[in-house]
């Protein structure tokens, strides 16, 4: 979670700086290129996600031959696979772009140029996630961590330079090219010095692609729809609403994907180890999801009630006194929303391990569909408003996503007792310190002292399980490096 960590806290700091220097419109055309980026997640096919499961199979069966099969294979198809689907975003993007989204006449070469810029930049971005889960499958996440730190501070800080400097999303974009091109060469530096795995292209094998055929095309059809799914509030909004409500819409909602990218971070470590251990039944993935629904339950319970309680005052803070007051009425429902989305990313990584991709399927498809209609009805009732509730509502398919998992693996999360608990818990806690928002104005900044006092309380008690047992590994480290054999050079 460490550089996800980081990679948002920047983000989301970021924000209002990026909005100051590159101005409402330049920002929103800046987002709808992201929009478009979104709808193509399922850019390798699910190619990415099948050479994982099959080389985390085949690592639990000990078969290190099989591993570079896989993964050469992979490369074989994924390098020209993704080359294409690269030249086909920025040419849709060229074509149909301006007709799509509401841009001004005199920027639609920029929005062109945008996309081709666009186009470089999906291709590095998803090849370098090919690499990635070669790091996770070989569940070497330190590296791949510190690799992805250092390469966000090195696009985010210069980023923001570069949009006080020009003014301009396209110089942005060629600066994120840049560094996703050093970040491939990084992971493959990697990859070949400590696995010992380069490109490996002679090491496909046709058996493989007829072995992994099945399961990449019931991943494909999962992210073409959550992909296009995902996304569809704001797709919609980029058609219905004005630049200023969609950016406004989009500021809540980064934050909101954020959070969620904090909860996804579980995602690999879940997949992997839960593909090592189908052999071992249902009870091994049952613990799984059952200590990662425990960490992240409490983190984003906190984010939730914490949200609810303190927006007023922490978007003061962030964006200032007018753009806060914009855009606080849809902060607090897309946040939530984004938070239980999170949470249900461990159920929906547990169905892809266990090869039910199509029951995950058939839950995008009604998440997707309930958006859908969410963002209609809402958009009718309330605006922009309206639509923030109706995305809300539309999370209950992902709540019935999990009840689906739990019951099948026998696990205990949301029919469990201890998650109410915290809920009771936090839910008192909050009470307690809100209640200076009797004394306060909402938006005052006295009121930040209780809203940190709050956070740090309440983090410092989830805290307490994680911290004991790094102490006790780390003890544990100590004694064995203290009676280990002592090699090497004389006081090293």
């Amino acid at each position: 979670m460490a550089p996800l960590l980081v990679v948002s806290a920047v983000n989301i700091f970021s924000v209002p700086l990026f909005y100051r220097y590159l101005g409402v419109e330049m920002y929103a055309l800046w987002l709808y290129i992201a929009t478009f980026t979104g709808l193509f997640g399922f850019a390798d096919l699910g190619l990415g996600v099948a050479v994982g499961r099959y080389m985390g199979v085949a690592f639990g069966r000990g078969d290190h031959a099989a591993v570079r099969e896989y993964w050469g294979t992979g490369n074989l198809i994924a390098i020209p696979l993704l080359a294409v689907m690269g030249l086909v975003f920025a040419a849709l993007g060229v074509v149909f772009g301006p007709k799509l989204i509401n841009v001004s006449q005199e920027n639609v070469g920029l929005f062109r140029a945008c996309f081709v810029a666009g186009g470089l930049s999906l291709f590095l971005s998803f090849y370098c996630q090919f690499w990635n889960i070669l790091l996770q499958a070989h569940l070497d996440f330190k590296f791949s961590g510190v690799v992805r730190i250092g390469t966000a501070l090195l696009q985010v800080i210069p980023a923001v330079a570069l949009a006080w400097a020009t003014g301009n999303p396209l110089w942005i974009m060629l600066w994120s090219v840049a560094v996703g091109g050093l970040q491939l060469g990084l992971m493959a530096w990697y990859s070949r010095k400590h696995f010992h795995l380069g490109f490996d292209l002679r090491a496909a094998r046709w058996a493989r692609v007829r072995e992994m055929a099945a399961y990449t095309g019931k991943t494909f059809a999962a992210l073409v729809a959550g992909s296009t799914l995902g996304s569809i509030d704001r797709l919609v909004l980029g058609k219905l609403a004005s630049t200023l409500d969609f950016a406004h819409y989009t500021i809540c909602a980064n934050v909101g994907a954020r959070l969620q990218i904090l909860g996804t971070s579980v995602m690999g470590p879940v997949f992997h180890n839960t593909s090592r251990t189908l052999s071992s039944g249902r009870e091994a993935s049952a613990a799984i999801y059952n200590e990662m629904f425990h960490f992240t339950f409490g983190w984003y319970l906190l984010a939730s009630i914490w949200t609810a309680a303190w927006h007023p005052v922490f978007l003061r803070l962030w964006l200032g006194q007018e753009l806060a007051a914009q855009v606080a009425p849809v902060f607090t429902p897309l946040v939530i929303a984004f938070c239980i989305t999170a949470l249900t990313s461990i159920s929906g990584t547990q169905l892809g391990a266990l090869n039910r991709v199509g029951t995950y399927l058939g839950f995008i498809v009604l998440a997707g569909l309930l958006a859908i209609a969410g963002v209609y009805i809402g958009w009718q009732a309330a605006g922009v408003v309206g639509v923030a509730y109706g995305f809300l509502c539309s999370r209950v398919a992902y709540l019935a996503q999990d009840l689906y998992v739990i019951r099948l693996i026998k696990a205990g999360g949301w029919l469990s007792v201890g998650p109410w608990l915290g809920v009771l818990a936090q839910c008192l806690v909050g009470a307690v310190f809100a209640s200076a928002l009797l004394v306060f104005p909402r938006d005052s900044f006295w009121l930040l002292l209780p809203a940190f006092v709050h956070a740090g309380l309440v983090a410092a008690w989830l805290l307490r399980h994680p911290i004991r047992r790094m102490a006790s590994g780390f003890g544990v480290w100590r004694a064995a490096a203290a009676t280990a054999p002592q090699k090497g050079i004389p006081g090293s």
